[in-house]
């Protein structure tokens, strides 16, 4: 997440200056592997997609858990209890529709499914309370494991202040029974942290978050409804945008809107091609630009473009693309004076937010765990002040975020 506004003035120049590139990623037959992928430095990590079940959030401010959906673990809601009721589980006659990760945000992985919305405290596996900044499970889970184990599983808090995890599963009959801590300030240079259940051990398998872009993977795209195999971005610090126009030559192609970009994890998902005749065919009227930024103020975004020119399916797991670095001139990046503030912290009825912007300005308003509950478009001329109504918000911690030519600036507020 971007931590300062910027304002963005770029001249652009020929954007086929940079010659394109050809470059190969290999995830193996039967797409055995997750490539972590540098647009600046390749691949830096080749590793076994099936080496973990759970993982867990590094990010202090977030309470996202993934289950490992693309190599078969499968997670279900313990519908008739919660987890006071660990002991005396009984899967007799359980409804059997598993859970799936978000394939728009890293913030929702498939323990957070059951987030019940308009609920600020909820956030599917547990509830917030805001005197002590923990989250606190209610929730017990079956979860059929990679081994194919069968257990159950309770995320049993998490402490925002503190940044820990802790916890819990056990087979069904209640042997096996493991309760584990995480300490997620050991992990903060990655983005998330894996754990194996049936080898009860922690697996080391990201490179640090801000050095990968693209995740090369297989995932359950629920709007379809099928496994796929495609890349997800890394919205720490990548967007992405997709450009489809009919009749388009890929390699000369150099329309994008600066403005259009997204943060959302598949925006080049796995429609870049499709199954027909026992083959893949690759769509040759889609072109992808990737905006990447370094975190130095004083430096430009880097801008991307990427087209998929083969894909080799299952038999060898090979993505083959190419890539251009495009170039820009006159480009000038500096930070805006007085940022952003916002006050009274904590708010009641209203609150103002101060910052220092000329042009249109999107201001949001998001919950814990990522769900926008309030947004204002607005066009600024200079110094603004601007009053907010949150009365119809649950008390609780939220996000003031304003975004502007595409970078954004967040802060954190109370609603009492």
């Amino acid at each position: 997440m971007k931590k300062s506004l910027l304002v963005v003035t770029m001249v652009l120049i020929s954007m086929g200056l940079l010659a394109q590139e050809q470059k190969e990623v290999d995830t193996g037959a039967g797409y055995a592997n997750d490539v972590y992928y540098s647009l600046e430095n390749g691949t830096l990590t080749t590793v076994d997609r099936a080496n973990w079940d759970i993982a867990f959030v590094t990010q202090q401010m977030s309470v996202s858990v993934l289950a490992n959906n693309g190599s078969g673990v499968e997670l279900y809601t313990y519908a008739d209890g919660d987890i006071d009721d660990w002991a005396t589980v009984d899967t007799a006659g359980m409804d059997w529709t598993p859970m799936y990760n978000s394939i728009d945000t890293w913030d929702m992985g498939a323990f957070n499914a059951n987030t019940i919305p308009g609920d600020d405290f909820d956030y599917g596996w547990g509830r917030y309370n805001m005197t002590t900044h923990t989250i606190t499970g209610d929730s017990i889970f079956i979860i059929r494991t990679l081994a194919d184990s069968i257990m159950k599983v309770a995320i049993v808090q998490k402490s925002a202040m503190a940044n820990t995890w802790e916890f819990k599963y056990a087979y069904l009959d209640g042997t096996g029974e493991q309760i584990v801590p995480i300490n997620a300030a050991t992990y903060i240079d990655n983005y998330f942290i894996h754990y194996s259940l049936d080898s009860t051990k922690f697996i080391n398998r990201e490179p640090a978050m801000d050095d990968w872009d693209l995740l090369f993977t297989k995932y359950y795209d629920y709007t379809i409804p099928y496994f796929v195999t495609g890349i997800l971005i890394n919205d720490n610090h990548v967007m992405a945008q997709e450009v489809r126009e009919s009749g388009m030559d890929q390699s000369t192609h150099e329309s994008y809107v600066d403005t259009s970009f997204t943060s959302n994890i598949s925006e080049i998902g796995s429609d870049w091609k499709k199954f027909d005749g026992g083959s893949y065919v690759l769509i040759d009227t889609v072109v992808y630009y990737l905006k990447t930024d370094d975190g130095d103020t004083t430096t430009n975004d880097s801008y991307y473009k990427i087209y998929f020119t083969g894909f080799t399916g299952s038999s060898e797991g090979k993505y083959t693309f190419m890539q251009e670095k495009l170039t820009f001139v006159s480009a000038e990046k500096h930070e805006i004076q007085n940022l952003l503030q916002v006050y009274p912290n904590p708010a009641a009825d209203r609150i103002n937010v101060v910052f220092d912007f000329v042009g249109r300005s999107d201001i949001d308003i998001i919950d814990m765990i990522g769900r926008l509950v309030h947004t204002t478009h607005y066009d600024a001329s200079g110094f603004t002040n601007l009053s907010l109504d949150v009365s119809s918000l649950n008390p609780g911690v939220f996000f003031i975020r304003v975004s502007a030519d595409g970078e954004s600036n967040v802060l954190r507020f109370i609603k009492e």
